[in-house]
């Protein structure tokens, strides 16, 4: 019995098999209903079999497939890769093109289009690294770890360590900036508004994500620039975020002590209090521990 079956199931396999590579066409001459051979992968049907010939398959042209036995009258052109997609196998006369999101995107499916990975704020870093199939996924940096810049790959790092380097700490390290770090011979020959603006890009990038782009430029205009002069209005006022967070970037690379200092005063007069609180009271940190180290020195 057992053998029955399988000598079936073989038949049936070969039956499925001769009738993939087949068809039926009928002869115009004689009118009779043949069994014509299908063309294999990578070709086409350019006549079908008669009574006294073969089907007669052609090779697909340049930039056309066909993918399994066929009995069509000409190859399948190939895709063509969309916006943000790059070629993963090229087109060849036995399959079509096949195209993936390019490098820093991924496939959403409900748009249906290649999608810029997501980028974690600072104090998030990537728990997943985006891929062409998916999105980065962000997790918040834990307790003694740090991510200072807005990135889809960048992944939250430890804290420095003062001691271990015999150093002071000059700011505590928090979820958005790494913990900063002196000697008392630094402290006094560096202004506390030098270490803050070792923070400020991170801090930037923070404002960006949470006031409005009007607020943005109207802060933009108000940093206090050197001899009192300010940015032309027409110029700050055109700047996308983007343009907005490497004109504040270049001022805070450019800005010296007395610049920085008055930064919560304008932020203040931006509307943004908050902000400016937490950094006056990062200032205070530092300058505090100036004077901490001054009263290590008499004490010595």
């Amino acid at each position: 019995m057992m053998l029955f079956l399988t000598v079936m199931l073989v038949s049936a396999d070969a039956s499925m098999a001769l009738h993939a590579q087949t068809f039926k066409n009928d002869d115009p001459f004689s009118g009779r209903s043949l069994v014509c051979d299908r063309c294999p992968p990578g070709t086409y049907l350019r006549a079908p079999c008669s009574a006294t010939r073969k089907s007669d398959c052609a090779k697909c042209p340049k930039g056309a497939y066909t993918e399994f036995w066929n009995h069509i009258s000409m190859c399948l052109r190939c895709s063509m890769c969309a916006e943000n997609q790059v070629v993963k196998q090229e087109c060849s006369p036995f399959n079509n093109c096949e195209c993936e999101c390019k490098e820093g995107y991924y496939f959403n499916k409900r748009y249906e289009a290649c999608i810029k990975h997501k980028e974690c704020p600072p104090g998030y870093g990537a728990n997943t690294t985006g891929t062409p199939q998916q999105d980065t996924e962000c997790v918040q940096c834990q307790l003694g770890f740090y991510s200072n810049v807005s990135s889809a790959k960048a992944i939250c790092v430890a804290h420095s360590n003062c001691e271990a380097g015999g150093l002071r700490v000059v700011l505590k390290g928090r979820g958005w900036h790494d913990t900063l770090c002196a000697s008392c011979d630094d402290l006094k020959t560096r202004d506390g508004a030098e270490y803050l603006q070792e923070i400020l890009p991170a801090f930037f990038i923070q404002l960006h994500q949470k006031m409005g782009l009007q607020r943005i430029r109207r802060l933009a205009m108000r940093l206090p620039q050197e001899g009192g002069k300010k940015p032309l209005r027409g110029t700050v006022m055109k700047l996308s975020r983007r343009g907005l967070n490497d004109f504040m970037n270049s001022w805070d690379q450019g800005a010296g002590k007395d610049q920085v200092r008055k930064l919560p005063e304008m932020l203040r007069k931006t509307g943004a209090r908050n902000a400016a609180d937490k950094l006056e009271l990062k200032l205070k940190y530092i300058d505090q521990q100036f004077k901490l180290c001054e009263g290590l020195v008499e004490v010595a």
